[in-house]
């Protein structure tokens, strides 16, 4: 749902924390200052008395300073962002009842312990599924976290990973190929994952404008808007949608490779296996740079792979850009665009699910 029918639907208490917000980084100076200022011009009583049109247009002004915002949070290593931000932009999560909210925060801290525990006996054993250029990457980002994490208490301080180092942390993740949910493994086996509780969840979300809640309807609203917001913090080129699309229409081999990469149980169907790549948080760039490609493949061979794969299996007639960087940039655009086309009310992959899961639905009632 876009941002400006969520404020529209809401009451201004419920939508109070969001503004709060958006005022603060206002107050602060924007480099789209004079397009605010022009906006708020014709509010004399301040952003509170604009209408839910215009504030959308200014959180689209002030994108850039709130991404910062989100950024410093990320410092706080209590406040389990990664693992709430990874529920909520999730594909038909943007709209939750509390009770549905909590049974997938519960979920999810489930597996996260389950995982760690595994990732805890995988490095330890001398023998395990890890492979041992797999487990060389786990320890080398393990031990420079807990380096950043750590070196405060040497000096009396809070521990916690500052700015600075949190954007080394991030660039040596990326260059060990390591997914969302790998690092996120990683990080919680130094900091121990609590469970919260639930309101208090929904509050911290609440308080920095992630999301908006109405106590009356006990439901959560995650704008459209947010929701792209949140997955580039996350390092996510696409919507769960796009990549499951393009998963799809790999080969088994492939997918095994990417599975293999990324600790993924080989075991698991092929349906399964990509559903969890795609909770991996693997991303589409390092799948389509590396991941699909055999050793020893050439730029030229891995070009005409990558073509070939998305005119015949998208149907997309030409990949943009001489570069294979390029190329994946222009699929990126391609389903960036897709997703802000209004006109597209459900995505051809979400339809098929949705006609499978209706045809078991009246099969189990006949």
């Amino acid at each position: 749902m876009k941002l400006e029918k969520i404020l529209d639907k809401l009451g201004s208490l419920e939508k109070n924390s969001f503004i709060k917000v958006i005022d603060n980084i206002i107050s602060k100076s924007s480099k789209n200052s004079k397009e605010i200022e022009t906006i708020l011009s014709s509010a004399h009583k301040g952003l509170k008395s604009v209408d839910s049109l215009n504030i959308s247009k200014i959180f689209t002004l002030i994108q850039t300073e709130y991404f910062e915002y989100l950024k410093s949070e990320f410092q706080d290593t209590s406040s389990q962002l990664d693992v709430l931000i990874d529920i909520i932009i999730r594909d038909g999560n943007c709209i939750m009842k509390q009770d549905w909210f909590s049974r997938l925060y519960d979920n999810e801290l489930k597996h996260l312990k389950s995982k760690l525990k595994q990732l805890t006996t995988n490095l330890a054993e001398d023998k395990s599924d890890l492979s041992e250029s797999r487990k060389r990457d786990y320890k080398i980002y393990l031990s420079c976290l807990k380096t950043a994490y750590q070196n405060d208490l040497a000096n009396n301080r809070e521990a916690k990973v500052t700015t600075d180092e949190l954007s080394i942390i991030l660039t040596l993740s990326k260059e060990l190929g390591l997914s969302q949910e790998e690092t996120k493994l990683i990080n919680y086996s130094i900091l121990p994952i609590k469970k919260m509780d639930i309101q208090d969840v929904i509050n911290s979300l609440k308080n920095i404008g992630v999301i908006f809640y109405s106590k009356k309807e006990n439901t959560l609203y995650v704008a459209d808007e947010m929701v792209r917001l949140l997955r580039e913090l996350r390092e996510k080129d696409i919507a769960d949608k796009f990549l499951r699309r393009t998963l799809k229409i790999m080969r088994p081999p492939i997918i095994n490779q990417i599975a293999k990469i990324h600790n993924v149980d080989r075991k698991l169907t092929n349906s399964d296996k990509i559903e969890e790549i795609i909770k991996e948080g693997v991303s589409l760039t390092g799948i389509l740079s590396i991941d699909i490609y055999k050793d020893g493949t050439t730029l030229t061979e891995k070009k005409k792979q990558l073509t070939e794969l998305f005119e015949k299996g998208l149907d997309i007639p030409h990949l943009k850009g001489s570069t294979l960087e390029d190329k994946i940039n222009s699929l990126i655009q391609y389903f960036d665009s897709i997703e802000k086309d209004e006109k597209v009310g459900i995505s051809l992959d979400g339809f098929d699910k949705m006609l499978t899961e209706l045809n078991n639905s009246l099969e189990v009632s006949s």
